[in-house]
């Protein structure tokens, strides 16, 4: 464990952008998507009455197999006439001075009891029964007999066993188009923008807050109840098939009549911005600032670029109070995908 994976993993100083959980019986099959499809839809957004400057804005998928593939020229035509990517806004938070290897490792006790629930309490207890029940399967699946898990909490169980189902099932989330459209923007050399906002944490107070945090309660149960509720709806390795055939060629009315999954974000985030480190750290409507940049910098690209292509999360487009409603509400005139 490097010093860096060890502040990111272990603080819960950090907003957690909790990726979503998969799960299932059997394994899913292989889906592979190829030929000349429509391609995953993309929506144009221009200024009423004007459409010399484009942004196109296409949704990185929920949880798809990642041999699922995709070729779609009108996206390698929008990347080519592009002057700009813009990808998803994030959060990132460094120390405020070089924490060295000795030094990070020296910490390495506190956070592994950071993981740990206060007081020995363990899933069995903090857990509705039912709930329980319905974890000890998951847990089985993808986790096998790893006791020493039912100390930890919610929130870090919920992260493990996302990330073991994700492995098993050889499964992503995230990454699917940039992993499409990197090559050709870094050939023809388009620019690249990553919005972030960047929050700086004390180093010299970090072991102090790991001993405070190991005593402290999350209101965490709700994160692995969603987490748990997203594996099981994953399960159906039908509805599964079907979701990554519908975004790989477009089709957004199949999409949207497939059961909504889970949100596991939200619980998620949520607990993890109730610490007492994060609270000091990070204001309280951190993910408020986070879409609200991604939007600052979606209008710049738009009055700058003649064409500009923009990725970004595929629930965050389309929620009700997602990026594609706000700019609405500012006046923007939206194409939806045909």
């Amino acid at each position: 464990m490097t010093h860096k994976q060890l502040l990111t993993s272990s603080l819960i100083c950090a907003v957690i952008l909790v990726p979503v959980a998969v799960a299932g019986d059997p394994p899913l099959e292989e889906v592979v998507v190829t030929g000349e499809y429509a391609g995953p839809g993309m929506w144009q957004v221009t200024k009423p009455g004007d459409d010399s400057h484009v942004l196109w804005i296409i949704g990185d998928p929920p949880p798809l197999p990642k041999r699922l593939s995709w070729k779609s020229k009108s996206v390698e035509a929008v990347v080519l006439r592009s002057q700009e990517i813009l990808r998803d806004a994030s959060l990132t938070m460094k120390p405020d001075e070089k924490i060295g290897v000795f030094r990070g490792l020296a910490l390495v006790p506190s956070a592994l009891k950071a993981r740990r629930n206060p007081d020995d309490g363990k899933l069995e207890t903090l857990l509705p029964p039912a709930l329980y029940a319905r974890w000890l399967v998951q847990k089985k699946r993808f986790l096998g007999h790893d006791n020493g898990i039912e100390e930890w909490r919610p929130l870090f169980a919920a992260n493990k066993l996302r990330t073991a189902a994700l492995k098993d099932l050889d499964l992503r989330d995230r990454g699917m188009v940039w992993d499409a459209v990197s090559g050709l923007a870094k050939k023809n050399q388009i620019r690249v923008t990553e919005p972030k906002l960047e929050y700086v944490f004390k180093a010299d107070e970090l072991k102090a807050k790991l001993k405070e945090f190991q005593h402290e309660s999350l209101p965490d149960v709700d994160c692995l109840a969603a987490t748990i509720s997203l594996t099981e709806a994953l399960s159906d390795r039908d509805t599964e098939e079907k979701r990554a055939r519908a975004w790989a060629t477009a089709d957004l009315d199949g999409l949207r009549a497939l059961p909504a999954l889970p949100n596991v974000a939200l619980p998620c985030i949520t607990a993890a911005l109730a610490s007492e480190a994060a609270r000091q750290n990070l204001p309280a409507n951190i993910r408020d600032q986070v879409h609200a940049l991604w939007l600052r910098e979606a209008e710049r690209a738009l009055a700058a670029n003649e064409s500009t292509l923009a990725i970004a999360p595929l629930d965050k487009l389309l929620a009700d109070d997602g990026y594609l409603a706000r700019l609405r509400e500012k006046g923007y005139e939206i194409e939806a995908p045909h």
